[in-house]
């Protein structure tokens, strides 16, 4: 057991036999008060004993006196005097106040009766409740019969007085003389003395018997005094043991303990606690310990406090301030006055994206890491670079001389990120758009100034991307438009606006109907038939042009469907922007379609356009061969256009090749297009592929075509694009020129 174990058990047994002696005190105290209550009342009873007994003796001397004053006066108030006494010691009269005192000679003299005092009771009766002995009891029930005989000797005596008044003189004075004899003679003062020798005894057995029991009750006070004060000195000792004991357990004075309590309970700051040797188990060692405890756990809290702060305003990846620090570090350099100038840049790494499909999240984790440990490096005193997300960074610079500085340290940011990023043993280059704006600007918010960065950033990325751009308010307005084109645009799915036409593909040659190309028009019930020119390149890359490539897509499939049940056997063409191609669900959705009637598939043409930047092009075309295994295929519009021809052709499934318009249209009159349309030729035969020539105006550049070795072709000299409806009446009515046929 440990040493405060110990002192704790030892206070504990202390405490325990303080309550019992304290107990035990209490109990002492109440048993002397109990006998000193004991010899009040013994002598309570012996004075009253007394009382009663001089009560008698008082009262037949009072009797004698009356009846001897009125035998010898004839005065009728002694006599009524006499009838009184007599009725207050028989109970039939109330006993006056302090009886026991009271001499009626006295009374008479004052001529003033004694004031009643209580209900009448009997003096016998007051004898019998006082608890005598029956001995004691015996003597005054003897005294008492004495005075009843001698009372009937005085009423004898006053018997005769009464009836002498009425005797003339002489034998009124010898009856009155007779009357006194009786009050005077030996039988008198033998009955008196029957009253008095009782008396006498009973006052010796009362004051033997009561001195007896007040000298016990007094012997047994005295010994419960003892008692009490030894107990009480027991107790005292106990008290200081436990003082003691209370004292080493707490180490030091309960005052101390309270002070070092209350400074460690409060805010302020304290020395620590000094405990002396010897006093480590102890409340004081232990409140010390606790100190220590707190103020570690204090440390812990503002250590944690300190982290929390950091996770608030800081990116946990990257170390750079986030949103929330940027934003209210640019609203406090927005507020300064007079107002500084400072320039707000957003940064985006460009295709960081394919890093991250290509390498995994983590590999483009580290490839942050090092652009912000870089970005860092340039970073003045005052300007703030924030990660806002992703592959987002924000710069705050400020203060800046003029507009052209800011330009300078953000073409500098901008040099930092496309110098080589090595991660695992990889070289990396990589680029950024950014976009940048100043402050001070009329009526603008730290938000507002935000997105007007984000907006110019956007433009940099329309721009060809690795630049930046300048917010000016004449591009924000256009902006505006353009969002408010988006909703228009929205609103028109929501509301089916939308509807496809579809332009037949020919055979030049033979005059035979090969397909027909779905192209989307708007119906905009303001500004009439929208063409795909007129909206399409707003939704380039952005998430409403895949819901619009969805409702076509599902559309020209249900087209298909109806025109399959009543006989039309040709394949449909369907343009397929690249974001939604390479959408996640693309070829889920597209199962989807074809699943309630699979058949359709190998009527399903799906065109690619040539230029369209393809992210990955592996996943692509692994994407292709999946849907290729559906039933349907692949074609390449606009070829010629881009800038990745021939790797389109080695590396995607395609079934035929588009020759772009451009090509077409200047035939006739430029001979510079003939070679490269040979070109094109060859390139297709030489991949076992079909090739259409889009873009046949008139008759002259199908003779042309057809001349040079193309048979398929496309264009308004075949039919302008039209609505299912009027497909239906055109096909049956469908002719191709003479010319056509006569170069087969």
């Amino acid at each position: 057991m440990s040493g405060a174990s110990q002192q704790l058990s030892r206070l504990k047994l202390y405490f325990r036999q303080t309550i019992w002696l304290l107990l035990a005190f209490i109990g002492s105290f109440f048993w002397y008060v109990r006998s000193e209550q004991v010899i009040d009342e013994a002598n309570r009873q012996r004075l009253q004993s007394f009382f009663l007994a001089d009560e008698l003796r008082q009262t037949s001397d009072d009797l004698t006196r009356m009846v001897r004053s009125y035998v010898t006066t004839g005065d009728h108030l002694y006599k009524d005097y006499f009838q009184e006494i007599i009725a207050i010691r028989d109970g039939q009269a109330p006993r006056p106040q302090h009886y026991h005192r009271l001499y009626w000679d006295l009374v008479f003299a004052g001529s003033a009766k004694p004031k009643a005092y209580g209900p009448p009771v009997a003096l016998l009766q007051l004898m019998q409740q006082a608890g005598f002995t029956e001995a004691e009891f015996a003597r005054l029930a003897q005294a008492k019969a004495a005075s009843d005989d001698l009372t009937a000797i005085e009423f004898q005596a006053m018997q005769l007085a009464e009836a002498a008044v009425k005797l003339p003189l002489l034998p009124q004075l010898l009856q009155r003389q007779q009357a006194l004899q009786l009050l005077f003679d030996d039988n008198y003062h033998q009955a008196k003395a029957g009253i008095m020798r009782p008396i006498d005894e009973f006052y010796l057995q009362v004051d033997s018997r009561t001195a007896a029991e007040v000298e016990q009750a007094m012997w047994s006070a005295d010994l419960l005094r003892a008692l009490f004060i030894a107990i009480a000195c027991w107790l005292f000792l106990l008290v200081w043991r436990v003082q003691r004991q209370f004292n080493a357990v707490l180490g030091t004075s309960l005052t101390d303990l309270y002070k070092h309590i209350s400074v460690l309970g409060s805010a302020q700051d304290s020395a620590l606690i000094e405990v002396p040797a010897g006093k480590q188990d102890t409340v004081l060692g232990w409140l010390a310990r606790t100190q220590q405890r707190l103020l570690q756990l204090d440390e812990t809290r503002r250590m944690t406090q300190h982290r929390l702060e950091h996770l608030a305003h800081y990116d946990a990846l990257t170390g750079l301030a986030n949103r929330l620090l940027l934003i209210q570090s640019l609203q406090r350099a927005m507020d300064q006055q007079p107002q500084s100038l400072l320039g707000l840049a957003y940064l985006d790494i460009d295709g960081f994206k394919f890093i991250n499909d290509h390498h995994g999240h983590q590999f483009g984790d580290r490839v942050l890491v090092q652009l912000a440990l870089r970005l860092s490096h340039l970073q003045r005193p005052q300007d703030l670079i924030a990660r806002f997300g992703g592959d987002e960074f924000v710069v705050l610079l400020y203060p800046l001389i003029d507009e052209q500085q800011g330009c300078i340290l953000l073409q500098r940011l901008l040099s930092e990120i496309s110098q080589p990023i090595y991660v695992e043993g990889l070289e990396l280059r990589l680029s950024a758009s950014a976009g940048l704006t100043f402050y001070p600007q009329a009526a603008v918010q730290a938000d507002q100034l935000l997105r007007q960065a984000d907006q110019a950033m956007y433009q940099a990325k329309q721009g060809g991307k690795n630049r930046y751009h300048r917010f000016d308010a004449a591009r924000e307005q256009q902006l505006r438009g353009y969002h408010h084109q988006l909703e228009q645009i929205r609103q028109a799915l929501e509301l089916a606006q939308f509807e496809l036409f579809y332009q037949p593909k020919v055979n030049m040659a033979t005059g035979e109907v090969m397909g027909l190309e779905a192209l989307v028009r708007w119906q905009d019930p303001k500004r009439g038939l929208l063409l795909p020119a007129e909206f399409l390149p707003l939704l380039e890359q952005h998430v409403l042009g895949i819901k619009l490539g969805q409702w076509v897509l599902a559309e020209a499939i249900r087209q298909l469907g109806l025109w399959l049940r009543r006989g039309i056997r040709l394949p449909v063409s369907i343009n397929i922007a690249a974001n939604h191609l390479q959408h996640a669900d693309f070829e889920k959705d597209l199962a989807e379609l074809l699943a309630p009637n699979p058949q359709l598939a190998q009527f399903v043409e799906l065109e690619i356009l040539e230029s369209s930047a393809l992210d990955d092009i592996g996943r692509v075309s692994a994407l292709m061969e999946k849907c290729s295994a559906l039933g349907v295929r692949f074609a390449l519009d606009d070829f010629g256009t881009g800038y990745s021809s021939l790797s389109y052709l080695k590396r995607l499934p395609l079934h035929s090749l588009k020759v772009d318009q451009s090509f077409v249209r200047d035939l006739l009159v430029d001979d510079d297009d003939v070679p490269i349309l040979q070109g094109i030729l060859a390139l297709a035969k030489a991949f076992h592929m079909e090739i259409i020539a889009e873009g046949v105006e008139t008759e002259g550049h199908g003779q042309k075509l057809l001349q040079m070795g193309y048979q398929l072709a496309q264009g308004y000299a075949i039919a302008r694009p039209m609505p299912a409806s009027v497909l239906l009446n055109w096909l049956p009515e469908w002719q191709p020129p003479e010319s056509w046929l006569n170069n087969r």
